[in-house]
């Protein structure tokens, strides 16, 4: 149980310490205030009601003297508005500090991903739109913990001093509650953490489908592949589902507990306990908030699941896979790329790509690689230009100016000017972008181009954004052009524009393709092979 307390703590800490939102402490102190005084107005309002319907005397004497606070009418409507608003504002105050935790935490997932580089994208769409959501209510779950744990011992409180008799009896009946309620939420954990492999597989199958609708259309695979995602869902279903039922029996179970012994006592033992209006009201009251709190405890409980997961940030922030990626100025060495013994892994994965790879790239020189589909000829690429880190190994890099023309090209919602420009650190005129334009002849009809025209991959031919992605690294003086597949969707007239420009330029070439015979004049060749399980880097010239 210490051991749990401390991990809890431990979790808040660290939650406290990525999402830097401020105020947290005051907001969540302000939500337990309100959350007190809603149960004093609960209070106030069943003794209330007790004097208009009874002509008991609902306060012990040693608070008889306020007894006339019950005389003054106007003051129950006033206590239910005030109520009201104070349960409003609590709502709105906890509500507040989850979406800002919320929001602070996918800033903070995105800037790990861009750091540390080494995410899929099925790892970055899940952590950011699913787990972070998940953490957050972990916070906001640790406020409503303790927002129903002091309202319970203030119910509790006045209980004890009315009716002490008979409260004691009903929490000798809860403590046969507390091995039941520590059953549901293990099991309610058990299930949230099938939820969460079942996420993480249904993110993992949308990007599959997603980087191969093509494919699948075109082998008409669209109900094999959806008969695939409905039987995942379906799981994601029902485990959702049985995680809910398990919710909310632990929610109700205290409460049924209280009105079930309320009934057995009023009915058979009230000569016994004294069973009063008001012991009834706050006694639902008071359960009401245990059950709430035990909910709370459960949302604590799932969260580990999703925490355990974000802790692989921090182990992956911690071990500075940045350090394994060096960026050296040095003008007179020949070497532009270095790879030394190199390892790479995605996160969350246990397959190597590669094992203790070598590979040197000379300044100036036009570097071809090919392979089968699977064999991370992309990802080789990724490693050059440090859009990956190494787990272990160094790259060493001599130049930061690098452009790259990929099979998808990068195109923005924005401006053909902005398109074109995105990333480029050199200011250029609109005439030597209009210049660049037919040169490559982007546009088919000769009408004037406008360079603030709003364009996107839907208004844009495939052709037309592969030029564009071009230009963008012509544009940009880049020393440095990583092709990947990067001719794909051009036309034969384009492709040996294209060729004839990068033969009159001083850049140097990394270029992974099937289409090696398309390229002439290149300097080396290396061929990426599959042994055994392990991916050999093999130069054929």
């Amino acid at each position: 149980m210490v051991n749990n307390l401390k991990e809890i703590v431990s979790d808040i800490l660290y939650v406290s310490k990525i999402t830097k939102t401020k105020n947290k402490k005051i907001t969540i102190i302000f939500s337990v205030v309100l959350t007190q005084l809603i149960a004093f107005a609960d209070i106030g309002i069943i003794l209330f009601f007790t004097t208009i319907f009874s002509d008991l005397n609902v306060l012990p004497d040693e608070l008889s003297y306020f007894n006339f606070l019950f005389e003054i009418k106007i003051l129950l409507p006033i206590i239910i508005a005030f109520r009201y608003y104070i349960q409003y504002l609590q709502s709105v105050v906890i509500k507040k500090l989850e979406l800002a935790v919320q929001m602070n935490l996918k800033n903070y997932v995105l800037s790990q991903v861009f750091e540390n580089r080494n995410f899929s994208t099925a790892d970055t769409y899940y952590y950011v739109n699913t787990l972070a959501p998940h953490i957050s209510f972990f916070y906001t779950s640790i406020a409503n913990f303790l927002n129903f744990l002091l309202q319970s011992i203030a119910f509790t409180i006045y209980l004890f001093v009315t009716e002490p008799r008979t409260i004691s009896a009903f929490f000798v009946g809860i403590i046969f509650l507390i091995y039941p309620i520590y059953f549901l939420i293990k099991k309610s954990k058990d299930y949230e953490h099938l939820i969460f492999e079942a996420g993480q597989e249904s993110s993992s199958d949308v990007q599959r489908v997603l980087d191969n609708v093509f494919l699948i259309k075109l082998l008409k695979k669209e109900t094999d592949e959806t008969n695939r995602y409905i039987k995942i869902t379906k799981r994601l279903f029902d485990d959702n589902m049985t995680k809910h039922k398990l919710t909310v029996l632990n929610s109700y179970l205290a409460p049924f507990t209280t009105v079930f012994l309320i009934s057995i006592i009023a009915l058979f033992f009230n000569n016994i306990f004294n069973i009063t209006l008001p012991f009834m009201g706050v006694t639902l009251r008071m359960f009401q908030s245990l059950a709430n709190m035990s909910n709370a405890a459960t949302h604590i409980v799932n969260s580990h699941v999703h925490l355990d997961a974000f802790y692989q940030l921090e182990k992956y922030k911690v071990s500075s896979l940045r350090e394994n990626y060096i960026i050296t100025d040095e003008p007179s060495n020949k070497t532009l790329f270095e790879l030394k013994d190199v390892n790479f892994k995605y996160l969350n994965s246990d397959m190597e790509i590669f094992n203790g790879i070598n590979l040197n790239i000379d300044k100036g020189s036009h570097t071809i690689i090919t392979g089968t589909n699977g064999t991370g000829k992309s990802t080789l690429l990724g490693l050059l230009a440090g859009v990956f880190y190494p787990n272990s190994g160094k790259v060493y890099a001599r130049s930061e100016k690098l452009g790259f023309v990929g099979p998808n090209p990068l195109i923005f919602s924005m401006t053909l000017r902005e398109n074109l420009m995105y990333g480029n650190k050199n200011s250029k005129s609109d005439e030597e972008i209009l210049e660049m334009i037919h040169k490559f002849n982007l546009f088919e009809d000769k009408v004037k181009v406008d360079l603030n025209k709003k364009v996107d991959n839907k208004s844009l031919s495939s052709g037309q954004m592969q030029k564009i992605a071009f230009m963008r690294v012509l544009l940009s003086d880049a020393d440095v052009l990583f092709l990947d597949e990067s001719t794909s969707n051009l036309d034969e007239e384009t492709k040996e524009l294209i060729f004839n420009l990068l033969l009159n330029n001083t850049l140097t070439i990394i270029n992974s393709t099937h289409d090696i015979d398309s390229f002439k004049n290149y300097t080396s060749h290396y061929k990426i092979e599959l042994s055994k399980g392990e991916r050999l880097l093999k130069r054929i010239v």
